[in-house]
């Protein structure tokens, strides 16, 4: 699903379903590190773009004291959302 076609009505659905989706993954990947302390990860990358990832890190940051203060990029979780909109700024991110 483009986050950039999600209107606001539908967010807090959409979040409660990435966030489920995400703890479950990480739930996962935890059990696999703890009985194989060995074990090698290779396709992170791939859950780092993955758009529920992206929604529920966005969520945590956005939702935190220092949203507040510019990223790297010079903009605020307020300025995001204001500007070109928190969908299409995470699908952007995502494919970048």
């Amino acid at each position: 699903m483009s986050l950039s076609l999600v209107n606001t009505d539908e967010l807090e659905s959409v979040l409660f379903t990435a966030e489920r989706r995400v703890l479950k993954i990480q739930a996962k990947l935890h059990r696999w590190a703890r009985d194989d302390p060995h074990r090698r990860f290779n396709d992170l990358f791939n859950l780092v773009t993955d758009p529920a990832f992206l929604l529920v890190a966005w969520d945590r940051v956005a939702g935190n004291k220092g949203a507040r203060t510019a990223g790297i990029d010079g903009r605020t979780a307020r300025s995001v959302e204001a500007g070109q909109g928190v969908g299409e700024f995470l699908d952007q991110l995502g494919s970048r």
